[in-house]
């Protein structure tokens, strides 16, 4: 019985144990995807903020051929007349 009663005592530090260790590798993984995550936040950051000055590059050059090209300017309003164009 005195065998007994040493191997139910042992059995819940056992258990215990595997417990506290699974717990801890819980708590590493975690650190491990919290960390994932803040590199990630920081690529995307750093992707939208060039996003945003390529953007500011297209405008820029759009708004500077605009100005610079005859194509670009605004057309003349029309009269309101209707012309015959296939004579």
């Amino acid at each position: 019985m005195a065998a007994l009663a040493a191997t139910s005592s042992a059995t819940p530090s056992l258990q215990s144990a595997l417990i506290r260790n699974r717990l801890d590798a819980a708590r590493r993984e975690a650190a491990q995807a919290e960390s994932t995550v803040h590199e990630l936040r920081s690529q995307a950051d750093a992707a939208e903020a060039d996003l945003q000055t390529r953007r500011d590059k297209v405008l820029s050059l759009t708004n500077q051929s605009s100005q610079t090209d005859p194509t670009y300017r605004p057309q003349a309003k029309a009269l309101g007349r209707i012309v015959n164009l296939s004579a």
